[in-house]
């Protein structure tokens, strides 16, 4: 059950993206939704081309420059008024926040408090980063212990979701958040299970099947082995969807310490939003 929904925005079009989306599903579930700006202060006294992907303290906020800071907090101001009004002109219930921080750090921390974070896979400075994905997005990933939602640079509205289901705690939970999406939001759902094993996967699709077939929904049930993100790209390519969704860790052993390998390969490589649940 989705109440509340934090929404980190800035400048690019990934975060009107991710507005628009907050706003779909926050008449799915006329949930609140929490805007949030983040003043990175890494920008205020560092050049843009520095690589900051990595983790360091960050810059006290008392040595930034003020009329730097000034500049940043009127830019906030300008975007969080522009997604209050249009949460409001959808008759949703609407705040908004001004952080200082790094924003991967603050979105983590601030989503706590939420039932889902909303953001776009690239951010306004993503023209600096290394790859096909923001660092934000990935850190928030990595961090945060509420869902997150990654969204593309163009919205759309979600008609069918993949749901990647292992039978681990994480997948289940995803699995329960799909159906509680499809519930209310109408998605149909195609659930695949990757396993060398058929007999095993088999099992596995039977486990969701059983807490999915009550609820009468649309369900599409797919068995494929190999590696993950290989699997997940075929199935997509044969049954498009419009959002991916799967648990942040699932059961193998070959994983990162806060990220599983196969959600941050899909991450990168699917050009879709994607849902991580923890």
């Amino acid at each position: 059950m989705i109440t509340s929904l934090l929404v980190a925005v800035d400048s690019s079009t990934y975060a009107v993206s991710a507005r628009e989306q907050a706003v779909a599903l926050g008449k799915a579930y006329q949930a609140r939704v929490t805007g949030l700006y983040v003043l990175d202060i890494r920008y205020v006294e560092m050049p843009p081309y520095v690589d900051y992907s990595y983790t360091f303290e960050a810059v006290p906020p008392m040595l930034a420059p003020l009329d730097v800071m000034e500049s940043f907090r009127a830019k906030s101001e300008r975007i969080l008024d522009d997604l209050r009004e249009f949460v409001s002109a959808a008759g949703l219930p609407v705040d908004t926040r001004t952080e200082e921080g790094v924003p991967s750090q603050i979105i983590a921390d601030v989503g706590r408090a939420y039932d889902l974070i909303v953001m776009g896979k690239r951010g306004e400075h993503a023209k600096w980063g290394r790859d096909l994905l923001g660092s934000t997005a990935e850190n928030v990933a990595r961090r945060s212990a509420t869902p997150v939602l990654l969204v593309e640079p163009v919205y759309r509205p979600f008609a069918k979701a993949l749901v990647m289901f292992d039978g681990s705690n994480p997948a289940n939970r995803a699995l329960k958040m799909a159906a509680d999406l499809a519930t209310r939001a109408g998605l149909a759902l195609n659930v695949l299970t990757v396993d060398d094993d058929a007999a095993k996967g088999r099992a596995t699709q039977a486990e969701a099947a059983a807490y999915l077939r009550p609820l009468g929904l649309e369900v599409q049930y797919v068995v494929l082995s190999g590696r993950v993100a290989k699997a997940a790209s075929a199935m997509l390519a044969k049954e498009p969807v419009d959002v991916v969704i799967m648990g942040m860790r699932g059961h193998s052993v070959l994983h990162d310490l806060i990220l599983g390998s196969s959600a941050e390969q899909l991450m990168r490589s699917v050009e879709l939003p994607i849902l991580l649940v923890p």
